[in-house]
């Protein structure tokens, strides 16, 4: 009589003579299971590709097709939001509870997007508190510009000092710093960069941080260590006071809060926008 389980279990055979004084039983071991193939790299690149492409699908069909289906719950942003309705000719709209945008004339919407806002966390540097908000109001564009440079504020640095418990060094040009282990900081031109003992001078890559000795130290504006690349992703359009409307090299931030006040695209998206809207075009945010 023969037993046959499937999935890797043990298979028993068990034959049975008849007219003998004994019985013979023999056991026979199913095939060890197959290991699935590794993944290629191209496999994982297709799969993260794929994982992208839906989440931005989501993020998109969140977006209402017209901000008069927006409307916001505080009563300073329904004020804007009736403002940016009965605007006549051409405005980008956006709104941080949906976060959403839309590029409109009169009352048809041309463009629309999901977009990331202010993450409105706060941290306090000596006695300080610093808020990140999308603050609510009606602006303009005043600048464009493509492939921007990020130039962190102060504030950056003292966020960074909060939490990793380190001390700030504000850098200037002229100035030397020796660390502990007797290299030394120090600007050159228009780089911050390190001395070591043969007196060789190598420059820090701009966009990394600066730190050592329990300390962050703080690049001058004007030094290549200051302007942080990819981060406002491939397009900006200024709307003063440090806001901005820009790219990102983060595309699974949007649609939520999470930056520091400015409102975050996709790259495609920003794009898009940066060729529909002229310097001058006002900016209604509520």
């Amino acid at each position: 009589m023969t037993n046959r389980l499937r999935s890797g279990v043990v298979a028993s055979l068990v034959l049975v003579f008849s007219g003998s004084a004994c019985t013979t039983s023999r056991t026979v071991l199913a095939p060890a299971p197959v290991a699935p193939a590794a993944r290629t790299a191209e496999q994982i690149e297709a799969d993260s590709v794929a994982h992208l492409e839906a989440l931005k699908r989501r993020t998109r069909e969140a977006v209402p097709v017209h901000p008069a289906g927006a409307q916001p719950v505080s009563a300073q942003g329904t004020q804007l939001w009736k403002a940016a309705l009965a605007m006549k000719g051409t405005r980008i709209v956006v709104s941080t509870e949906s976060r959403a945008l839309w590029l409109m004339r009169d009352s048809v919407v041309l463009f629309d997007a999901p977009v990331a806002v202010g993450m409105e966390d706060s941290f306090t540097y000596k006695s300080k508190r610093y808020t990140f908000t999308t603050p609510l109001g009606r602006r303009k564009v005043l600048g464009k510009d493509t492939m921007p440079l990020w130039v962190p504020p102060e504030w950056h640095y003292y966020e960074l000092a909060t939490e990793r418990a380190l001390t700030v060094v504000m850098l200037a040009k002229g100035k030397r710093v020796t660390l502990s282990d007797s290299t030394v900081l120090e600007v050159r031109g228009n780089d911050v960069g390190r001395v070591n003992q043969f007196g060789n001078f190598w420059a820090f890559t701009p966009g990394s941080e600066i730190i050592f000795d329990g300390k962050i130290f703080v690049p001058p504006y004007g030094t290549r260590q200051r302007q942080v690349p990819d981060v406002l992703g491939t397009h900006k359009l200024v709307m003063g006071e440090g806001y901005l409307i820009h790219g990102t090299n983060l595309d699974t931030s949007i649609g939520d809060a999470v930056s520091h006040g400015c409102v975050r695209m996709y790259n495609e998206d920003v794009a898009q926008l940066y060729q529909l809207v002229p310097v001058g075009t006002p900016v209604f945010i509520y």
